[in-house]
């Protein structure tokens, strides 16, 4: 049923304000004119009375107290909205916006972005499919490849062959998952992050690898995969350039701070945020069996937004590279 009324913003303010000044005016003028006497003859009587200034700070008080209500009033739904916007760059799985409350504006905005978030969803969904049917062709002509080298006779030859197959593989399966983002969101919980560190360094230790972990963390709530992915390149990626990955937590109680400190030469100031970028290899010459595909720390930068955190790289006075991971506890 459609209201007589139209209910807006503009209609809102514009009521409010009407109702606000008219009373406050008719119950200056009752307070102040109570002290004035209307028959009196008396040539001081035309001068102001000072009560006349009470009754305009009545006014003024009225009108504040009514601009603060109104933009209380007016600002909840965009508030929400907010909110709604926010949550949506967590999630695209949180509920839709009630398209019938609020004013006319606000319910517009409401039904725009409840189907810009289904466009979205669509989108993704498709996304999906896709990579899904591109992983599945990609991955039938390689493993053909794989067992038509293995009938090659001359061993450096299928060595070689089997080396590229194998980077192939590797290149495909970074690009299918940097692309598939969070096709498959995690449900976050409280995670010792100390344990999980020191599980890494160990797994590292294992293989040879020199990586170290200093200070102590609280548990948090975190998404366990994800963040162990996003340690996982950080370490990955000092290890390569570094020869080796010193980590220090610093839990300060409201965030965590995740420093990880390589050995390497570090990074060219001016490209401490180009390398970040999908793709992007410091040097170009470099092959990838040392250089990797160029999408470890953009995986890991991206990771850590969905955490609510921020990842950001400098060069250490010392010498090296330092990755610092802040994660917001909440």
């Amino acid at each position: 049923m459609k209201r007589l009324i139209p209910d807006t913003i503009f209609l809102r303010l514009f009521l409010l304000l009407f109702v606000t000044l008219t009373v406050s005016h008719f119950v200056g003028m009752e307070v102040f004119s109570s002290f004035d006497h209307p028959h009196a003859v008396d040539p001081s009587h035309l001068r102001p009375h000072p009560f006349r200034f009470l009754g305009f700070i009545m006014r003024l008080s009225g009108i504040a107290l009514a601009a603060w209500i109104a933009a209380r009033w007016l600002s909840r739904p965009i508030n929400q909205m907010a909110r709604a916007a926010s949550e949506l760059g967590e999630s695209l799985e949180r509920a839709p916006l009630d398209e019938t409350r609020g004013p006319f504006e606000i319910r517009q905005a409401s039904k725009v972005f409840n189907q810009m978030q289904a466009r979205l969803k669509q989108q993704i969904a498709e996304r999906n499919r896709f990579l899904a049917a591109v992983s599945h062709d990609l991955r039938t002509p390689i493993t053909r490849l794989k067992l038509r080298a293995e009938k090659i006779d001359a061993r450096d030859l299928q060595k070689d062959i089997r080396a590229d197959i194998n980077e192939m593989t590797a290149m495909i399966d970074a690009t299918l998952d940097y692309l598939r983002g969070d096709g498959r969101p995690e449900e976050p919980c409280f995670l010792d992050v100390s344990a999980l560190v020191h599980s890494l360094a160990e797994n590292a230790g294992e293989r040879g690898e020199v990586v170290t972990v200093s200070g102590i963390a609280q548990p948090l709530m975190a998404q366990p995969m994800a963040l162990q992915r996003c340690l996982n390149n950080l370490i990955e990626n000092a290890l390569r350039y570094g020869d080796r990955a010193d980590i220090e937590l610093d839990d300060t109680g409201e965030k965590l701070i995740i420093s990880i400190h390589d050995a390497g030469a570090g990074i060219p100031e001016d490209q401490l945020e180009a390398v970040f970028a999908p793709f992007y290899r410091l040097d170009q010459s470099r092959s990838r069996h040392t250089g990797g595909v160029g999408l470890g720390l953009s995986i890991a930068r991206d990771i850590a937004q969905k955490l609510g955190g921020s990842l950001a790289l400098r060069n250490a006075p010392e010498g090296g590279l330092v990755a610092t991971l802040v994660l917001i506890k909440r």
